[in-house]
């Protein structure tokens, strides 16, 4: 993850964005009319477009070009603040809200479907597999993991509970994060506040193929990484696992630079790099292999999400450049004298390098 490449886009517990510019130490503040915590942070339908949601209950869209808000989401369903959203292969816009509405918005119209909860549940966690069009995964408070088909508005995987501990109560599992992975479309991975981290696939069973707990932690936001069945998980202690969830659950790495909670976390999908965020207001980027802190960079709020975009070059202008040079070598040629039966013919004159030559043809002549 080359840095000064980088966008880094945060959402705040004031409701402002924050975005990093060709320097990354350039912060720019993006502010509208909320002052709710931005709960939610997501692309958008094209390259350009970022979508926030907030605890208001309200999501808005942001221009990245024109650096600007374009649109105000307020035609939703359900009475509480947003807590997770994606924008899905269609162009459809997939908002959950805490009491379990799922809203699918487009230009167009709003369709939505609400989750069957418990009195004492509740939806944190809410993420679109990108391999699989129109499919979500779902968990929360009282609330396990569920996938959805979002066309059909039915689940179609709905994990199990993890049973009962040695006093015959059952184990809670609170999901604050949901994971899938790039190269495995049928696995899936969350994380709960009682310090679980879970692998499903869907196609086995419905009881997590790979269990991993520790006692001490409590799981705020997970990530997969650029290497399969790996993820790394943040924690309210302050501090970040890089898990290895193949064929037995083990802790690879720690990461301890931090002074707060982490609050979201981001790795690059190609590279060993990951990007987190904490309520000690600063943005971290690690080395996941070696634990070196590659950047830190203090952004003065209490940071809630956090996106990372790869700046995209334009290539059009080297292009046009390579366009002008085979011109001018097509003219070259095209403007040398002929000559046929030891007579000289020559072309109509251009201009361009192709004249100079001529003339230089003609006088040595």
């Amino acid at each position: 993850m080359d840095i000064s490449k980088t966008r880094f886009y945060v959402g705040t517990a004031r409701g402002v964005l924050l975005g990093t510019g060709d320097k990354p130490t350039d912060i720019k503040a993006h502010k509208n009319e909320e002052t709710t915590a931005v709960s939610a942070l997501s692309d958008g339908r094209n390259p350009s477009e970022l979508i926030l949601g907030y605890e208001s209950g309200f999501a808005h869209i942001f221009d990245i070009e024109k650096e600007t808000f374009t649109k105000k989401i307020d035609n939703l369903e359900g009475d509480e603040g947003v807590v997770g959203l994606s924008c899905l292969k269609n162009k459809l816009l997939v908002i959950g809200k805490k009491d379990g509405v799922i809203n699918i918005w487009s230009k167009k119209k709003n369709d939505y479907f609400s989750l069957d909860l418990d009195e004492s549940g509740s939806l944190l966690a809410l993420s679109a597999n990108k391999n699989k069009e129109n499919i979500i995964g779902t968990g929360g408070e009282h609330n396990d993991l569920k996938l959805w088909n979002i066309e059909s508005k039915q689940c179609i995987f709905k994990a199990k509970s993890l049973g009962h501990d040695h006093l015959q109560l059952p184990i809670p599992t609170s999901v604050r994060g949901i994971a899938f992975f790039n190269h495995e479309p049928s696995l899936v991975a969350c994380c709960t506040k009682e310090g679980h981290v879970l692998l499903y696939d869907e196609r086995a069973q419905r009881k997590p193929t790979i269990k991993f707990h520790e006692e001490k932690a409590s799981y705020s936001s997970i990530s997969s990484t650029f290497k399969d069945t790996q993820v790394f998980v943040g924690t309210t202690k302050g501090y970040l696992q890089w898990l290895d969830l193949r064929q037995s659950a083990k802790v690879l790495k720690t990461y301890t630079t931090f002074t707060g909670a982490v609050t979201d976390v981001v790795c690059d999908p190609l590279e060993p790099f990951v990007a987190s965020v904490s309520l000690d207001r600063h943005l971290r980027v690690h080395n996941c292999e070696t634990k070196e802190l590659k950047s830190k960079i203090y952004m003065k709020q209490n940071l809630t999400k956090l996106l990372v975009k790869p700046i995209v070059k334009d290539e059009e202008p080297k292009q046009a450049e390579a366009q002008v040079l085979d011109q001018e070598y097509e003219d070259l040629f095209n403007n040398m004298e002929e000559v046929h039966d030891g007579h000289k013919k020559t072309k109509r004159k251009s201009d361009g390098v192709g004249q100079k030559i001529k003339k230089k043809r003609v006088k040595n002549a």
